[in-house]
């Protein structure tokens, strides 16, 4: 490894011990050999931090860090500072690379420095891109940096792990993730990211990899709507969307057909974490719902029932929203949980009904 290595790997590590050896195990193998991967061990309860030892006496291209628990943002940041790497990437300690996405996403970073490279990822380890003879023909789609939302709504846009960075600007210019944002803490973090690029780079564009190279293990790890949120849900995710499309309305003027579906998947959201209180929640039912009325006649919900109501934004939440029902919260949240076609049924089917009406927006 160099002085100043190709790229610097962010490995937030925390209660991953049945995977954390697979992840590792991958990058290590990658046919790129001059990086550098930076193990956070954010207090891990589990055994975690001896693994993570053990693969730093092995190789001297791992790092380790041990720090008090700071969630997920803090040991990025902590990452961040300490990076060496001309360029820098993200990966969680539960999933999976290609042994080529080093040497892809550097290729295409070398030839388009002034371009955003993002990878596309499989939800199964039989999508990656195993062997030299799979590389017959490298797929790269360009967008302009107004197709954020597009990619942002299609799932291509919004975590951290599917995207190259480039650390210099990244550590003299851009942003941080904010420690008060919980679980949610990718989506500012890379809006943010994308303008200090293309505030750089004003030429620059998206360079999306269509190939297999990043596994997205959710696999028995994220729950369904049947467990409970935290607390505080609901505003957490209103700062993550306000900062959001502050950026992606703001700097990158994306489309107003993307804008809607961006506020749709927002009051979707905060739908879920109404039905989260009203439901899954124990604790004194009276106690619950003052919870949830007490949100709904806060500044937040008041900002989505003006957005949705001036620019005619359909949500099958709308008008559970406007007039403050907190029953329907809990019908539409279960049908989510229960059976997400006959929801996704009901959305296309009201949204027809209001473009007929309205008009579609374009």
């Amino acid at each position: 490894m160099t002085a100043e290595p190709c790229i610097s790997v962010i490995m937030p590590v925390y209660g991953a011990e049945r995977w954390l050896r697979r992840a590792v195990d991958s990058l290590l193998a990658q046919t790129v050999t001059d990086f550098e991967l930076i193990l956070v061990d954010d207090e891990s309860p589990d055994s975690c931090g001896a693994i993570c030892d053990e693969y730093a006496a092995a190789d001297p291209r791992v790092r380790v860090i041990h720090q008090k628990n700071s969630g997920c943002a803090g040991a990025s940041n902590t990452g961040i500072e300490q990076a060496r790497g001309r360029w820098l990437m993200f990966m969680d300690d539960d999933d999976q690379v290609s042994p080529f996405l080093m040497e892809y996403a550097l290729d295409e970073a070398q030839a388009h420095p002034g371009d955003f490279i993002l990878w596309k990822y499989c939800m199964g380890a039989d999508g990656l891109m195993t062997r030299r003879e799979e590389q017959a023909a490298r797929r790269v789609t360009l967008y302009t940096p107004q197709q954020l939302g597009h990619l942002y709504i299609h799932g291509w846009f919004g975590a951290t792990w599917a995207m190259l960075f480039d650390r210099r600007l990244l550590q003299e210019n851009g942003p941080r993730f904010d420690t008060t944002l919980r679980n949610s803490e990718d989506l500012p973090f890379v809006f943010q990211y994308a303008r200090t690029l293309f505030t750089r780079y004003p030429e620059g564009r998206i360079r999306m990899l269509e190939d297999g190279l990043y596994f997205y293990d959710n696999e028995d790890k994220a729950g369904s709507l049947s467990r409970q949120f935290p607390p505080g849900f609901c505003d957490n995710w209103c700062r993550t969307f306000d900062l959001t499309l502050a950026e992606a309305e703001g700097f990158f003027h994306i489309p107003p057909a993307d804008s809607c579906a961006i506020y749709q998947n927002y009051l979707r959201t905060i739908g879920v974490g109404l039905y989260s209180i009203l439901c899954l929640e124990t604790g004194p039912l009276n106690e619950r719902r003052a919870r949830a009325r007490a949100f709904l006649a806060g500044p937040r919900a008041d900002r989505l029932r003006r957005v949705f109501r001036q620019r005619k934004y359909f949500s099958l939440y709308y008008w559970p929203l406007r007039l403050r029902w907190l029953k329907p919260f809990a019908v539409l949240g279960r049908m989510q949980e229960e059976n997400q076609g006959r929801y996704l049924t009901w959305q296309y089917r009201g949204q027809a009904v209001h473009d007929l009406l309205y008009g579609r927006i374009q």
